[in-house]
C-alpha cells in the first residue's frame, strides 16, 4: 500500500514538473510577444502549441451534499385580524354636539376684606417706675437669646415658664418677632398674669428682652 502511494506521488510530481514548463514556455512568448512591433506581432494561432487542458489539472474532491430530512411541513402563520370596536350610536352623537360654556355674569365684584389694624400698644401705669424699665440694659443685641446667659436661660425655664423648654422657646421667638418695649409687655401680662413683676428673676428676664427692644 505505501508503494502505490509512493508510485503515485511520483506520477503527480512529474505531471506538476511538466506543467510548469509548460507555463514557463508560454510566459516566455508572452514576453517575446510584447516586445514585437505591432506589425510583426504573431497571429494567435501561433500560440496554440502550448495548452493547458483541464485534464492536466488534478480533479477536485466532490463536495458531499447533505440529503433532505423528510418530516411535515410547517404549518403556516395565521395572523389575526384587528378587532374594530364600534362605538355606539348615542356615544358618537354626543361626541359630537358641543357642551355649552355658560357666559360669565356680570356683577359688582366682591369688596375686599378689611385687614384689622394691630392694636397700638398701651402703656401700663403700674410698669413706668419699676427698676427693668429705668435702668440700662446694657449692649444691644439682634436676638433675645443671644442676650441670655445659660445659667440665666436655665432660670428662666426653671421658674418662670416651670421646666417648659417649649413654651420658653415659642416665647422668645414671638418676642424677637416685636418692634417695642411696650408691645412685649402687654405679651406677658395676657400670657403670664400670675409673674410678679417686682422679683428680681423677671427683673433679669425683663433687662434681657431690652437688650434688643430697647
Amino acid at each position: 500500500m505505501e508503494n502505490n502511494r509512493t508510485e503515485i506521488l511520483r506520477e503527480l510530481e512529474a505531471e506538476l514538473a511538466a506543467l510548469k514548463e509548460k507555463v514557463r514556455a508560454f510566459e516566455d512568448k508572452l514576453e517575446a510577444f510584447r516586445q514585437l512591433p505591432e506589425e510583426d506581432a504573431p497571429e494567435a494561432s501561433d500560440f496554440t502549441d502550448v495548452e493547458i487542458g483541464v485534464s492536466d489539472l488534478p480533479a477536485p474532491e466532490p463536495v458531499p451534499v447533505p440529503e433532505p430530512v423528510e418530516g411535515p411541513e410547517p404549518e403556516p402563520v395565521i395572523e389575526p385580524e384587528p378587532v374594530v370596536e364600534e362605538i355606539p350610536e348615542q356615544v358618537r352623537n354626543e361626541e359630537q354636539e358641543p357642551v355649552p360654556v355658560p357666559e360669565p355674569v356680570e356683577g359688582p365684584e366682591p369688596e375686599p376684606e378689611p385687614v384689622p389694624e394691630p392694636k397700638p400698644a398701651v402703656p401700663r401705669p403700674e410698669t413706668e417706675r419699676l427698676p427693668w424699665r429705668l435702668d440700662k440694659p446694657g449692649i444691644s443685641v439682634k436676638n433675645i437669646r443671644s442676650g441670655i446667659s445659660l445659667y440665666d436661660r436655665a432660670l428662666f425655664i426653671g421658674t418662670l415658664f416651670k421646666e417648659d423648654y417649649a413654651l420658653y422657646d415659642k416665647t422668645i421667638g414671638e418676642l424677637n418677632a416685636l418692634s417695642t418695649l411696650d408691645e412685649a409687655v402687654d405679651y406677658l401680662l395676657e400670657r403670664f398674669p400670675d409673674w410678679n413683676l417686682k422679683s428680681d428673676i423677671v427683673y433679669n428676664f425683663m433687662m434681657a428682652i431690652r437688650k434688643k427692644l430697647g
